[in-house]
């Protein structure tokens, strides 16, 4: 079935005391679907591509992905399914996350998360920053957070720099 269906044709499709193939007919919904949802309960009833998660454990994932800026680290794409991947190895799941799981999950989170796009340094930019400048970077950053015992205050560390400044230098 290619036409699209409703979240609320989805629900009244599992409710229902139909068989899937009739539920099937009666709702426009695929019958797999049905029966997927029917054996699994607990999985978030929703339209489109189905989610290795459940609503509990989709939640704790937004939860942690919140924390995120708290702790001045950007919600991307790669830590997202940094994240992702260590969290489905925690859950024992052999799946893997990948991009297609993200982008619906995105979709699903957009106004749940603080979603930042990574962007590249300029050219020049990214010749210039050698490993002695990123080396000196840090010292002089650990120097500022000893010598103002800032160390396990992340909330109080901001990052006024507009560069986009990155750990990556020629080379590395």
């Amino acid at each position: 079935m290619s036409k699209k269906y409703t979240h609320q044709t989805l629900v009244d499709a599992v409710a229902s005391d139909m068989d899937s193939k009739a539920a099937s007919i009666e709702f426009k919904v695929p019958a797999s679907t049905i029966r997927q949802h029917r054996r699994e309960p607990t999985l978030n009833i929703r339209a489109g591509r189905s989610s290795y998660l459940n609503s509990n454990e989709e939640s704790h994932f937004v939860s942690l992905l919140q924390l995120l800026p708290e702790y001045s680290f950007d919600v991307t794409k790669t830590l997202a399914l940094q994240l992702a991947a260590e969290y489905f190895e925690s859950l024992e799941f052999t799946t893997q996350s990948g991009s297609k799981w993200l982008n619906s999950f995105v979709k699903r989170h957009s106004d749940d998360i603080i979603w930042k796009k990574q962007e590249k340094l300029e050219r020049a930019r990214a010749e210039a920053f050698t490993e002695q400048n990123r080396s000196g970077w840090f010292k002089t950053l650990k120097d500022v957070l000893i010598k103002h015992d800032l160390f396990d205050k992340p909330n109080q560390t901001f990052n006024a720099d507009e560069s986009g400044f990155s750990d990556k230098t020629i080379g590395n």
